[in-house]
């Protein structure tokens, strides 16, 4: 089985607590074949070139073990600054959360501000059937067309996440939009990593034919 986790913090961000190094190297032990670090933005501020950089040099000194890639979560309550579509174009990833709050940014305004990133774009722990339900949307054409992935955060913080591991319908529905699905254990703290939860739903992935980012 191939094992992907694409939500890791470290102590760029102001409540992580592992070096970048330490949370791929618990990757490896794991056995995770790929391992993404994104930290918050707000937190690392100024200091995204420095950030980028050294999730650069991880990736080559961790190269022949695990494949490591550099992301950023970016909150979306308020708005983030503008400076960041052109800051990040050369990250793998970003992953916008909280657009399901209410005191989120407006969801038409967040995917005419989507259009700006040039790298892949994710929404991390967002229940994407509730805010299609609020927005009266589609949301799974919207997330489609806009070349917007969804995560199964495994974190145990969110029950969209559950709902989905047993919800057939739902799982259906995912597997017939062909939206790229990825999986976070949004770690904070390597002695807490939820290894069996990040497997459960990379195998629930691989058996639905669910393609990755």
């Amino acid at each position: 089985m191939y094992t992907v986790d694409l939500h890791n913090h470290t102590k760029f961000s102001y409540d992580g607590s592992n070096t970048p190094e330490e949370i791929i190297e618990n990757a490896i032990r794991h056995g995770v074949d790929v391992i993404g670090i994104t930290d918050h933005q707000f937190s690392i501020g100024e200091n995204l070139p420095i950030y980028y950089e050294y999730i650069q040099h991880c990736k080559i000194k961790y190269a022949d073990k695990i494949k490591v890639l550099c992301g950023l979560e970016i909150g979306t309550r308020p708005t983030p600054p503008e400076s960041l579509p052109r800051a990040t174009e050369n990250f793998d990833y970003v992953l916008f959360e909280c657009l399901d709050d209410t005191r989120a940014i407006d969801f038409y305004e967040f995917l005419e501000w989507r259009k700006l990133f040039k790298c892949k774009a994710g929404l991390a722990h967002t229940d994407i059937f509730k805010l299609g339900e609020r927005y009266g949307l589609d949301i799974i054409k919207i997330l489609r067309d806009n070349d917007i992935f969804w995560e199964l955060n495994t974190s145990g913080n969110y029950i969209y996440y559950y709902d989905f591991l047993t919800n057939e319908k739902k799982q259906q529905i995912i597997k017939e939009s062909g939206i790229p699905v990825s999986v976070g254990s949004d770690t904070h703290y390597i002695a807490e990593y939820r290894k069996k939860q990040i497997r459960r739903a990379n195998e629930l992935l691989q058996k639905l034919n669910i393609p990755l980012p």
